[in-house]
Formats: structure tokens, sequence, C-alpha cells
């Protein structure tokens, strides 16, 4: 688990997964994950997300499979980070996802937290 001041814990992860923008659909790895949000690493091309003029943010959906179980949702980009020319992490916030899920990603979190 990261050591820091988040509001909820934290564990590395390294698991495929997809963000959804627009009409694309582009993989990319989870590098952790929490029930408040989850921290990506994919191609460059996320990096030049850009914010909707209507609301000044980036939102993105995400899909990822948890211990067997399909997870999608709707995150807000709370970061981007371009690690190399032709890659990028960003942080992402979960905004929107059913309760079920979050239930999931806590069990996840609480099974897989090393202190």
């Amino acid at each position: 688990m990261h050591d820091d001041r988040r509001l909820h814990p934290r564990v590395d992860t390294d698991l495929d997964a997809q963000v959804l923008v627009g009409q694309d659909n582009l993989p990319v790895r989870m590098v952790n994950l929490s029930v408040g949000g989850l921290m990506i690493e994919g191609s460059g091309q996320l990096a030049g997300l850009s914010a909707s003029p209507a609301t000044g943010t980036i939102e993105i959906g995400v899909r990822f499979d948890l211990e067997h179980q399909p997870v999608n949702g709707t995150c807000r980009v709370v970061y981007k980070r371009r690690l190399s020319a032709d890659k990028a992490a960003l942080g992402l916030k979960i905004i929107d996802m059913d309760e079920a899920l979050r239930a999931a990603i806590d069990r996840y979190v609480r099974k897989n937290l090393t202190y």
C-alpha cells in the first residue's frame, strides 16, 4: 500500500484494463486501485486527452476484470503524466460506478493490503 494521505487504501496491481474515450477503446495497464480511484498506464495517446469545453474536465469510461468479475464505471482524470514519448500515466477518480462493483473493489483492496 502507498503511505500517503489518501482517503481510501490503495494497492498495487498489474491488471489489463480498457479506457473508453469517445468511440475509442484503448488498452491500458492498471497499476494501482482503491475504492476511490486508480492509476493506469498506456500509450502516449493518453497524455493528449483534452478537457471538455463544457465541463473543463476529462471523463472517460473504464473497464477491467477483478477476480473474474467485470467492472466498469466512469472516471475523471485528476492528473496526466507522460512517462516517455510513447507511454503515459493517468490518475483517475471514480465518479460513477454501481455500488456492488465498488464493494467488489473494496473486498479486493482489503484482501491485498500489505502493511
